[in-house]
């Protein structure tokens, strides 16, 4: 069903609704596929997001990192070829609650931990 015609539809042909649904499903897809490329899982914000992910084990991996080597320098200094008495004895008082004979132990309740 068209239009009556007019002064300024003369000789020219009426638009059809076929002819708009190709402009129109390419307009659709054309819509879909540029909000996946902005907002997709695999577009940029999904970029943006495993770069936010990356850094953030960056920092774990340089905190992994760091308490290894403090690992490593005290497994160093109670290795047998090179041990450091001081810190032998160090850690056997706080480890173990060692004292010497001539020492004297002093508890303060206030300081206990939880």
């Amino acid at each position: 069903m068209t239009s009556r015609p007019s002064s300024r539809t003369i000789g020219v042909q009426p638009t059809r609704l076929r002819a708009l649904v190709p402009t129109l499903g390419l307009l659709a897809m054309i819509s879909v596929l540029s909000y996946q490329a902005l907002q997709g899982e695999r577009g940029l914000r999904g970029w943006q997001d495993l770069a936010q992910q990356r850094a953030a084990k960056d920092k774990q991996l340089q905190s992994a990192q760091r308490m290894n080597a403090e690992l490593n320098a005290r497994i160093a200094r109670l290795s047998a070829d090179s041990l450091d008495l001081d810190y032998l004895d160090e850690r056997a008082r706080i480890v173990l609650g060692l004292v010497q004979d001539d020492e004297k132990v002093v508890f303060n309740r206030h300081l206990r931990r939880n």
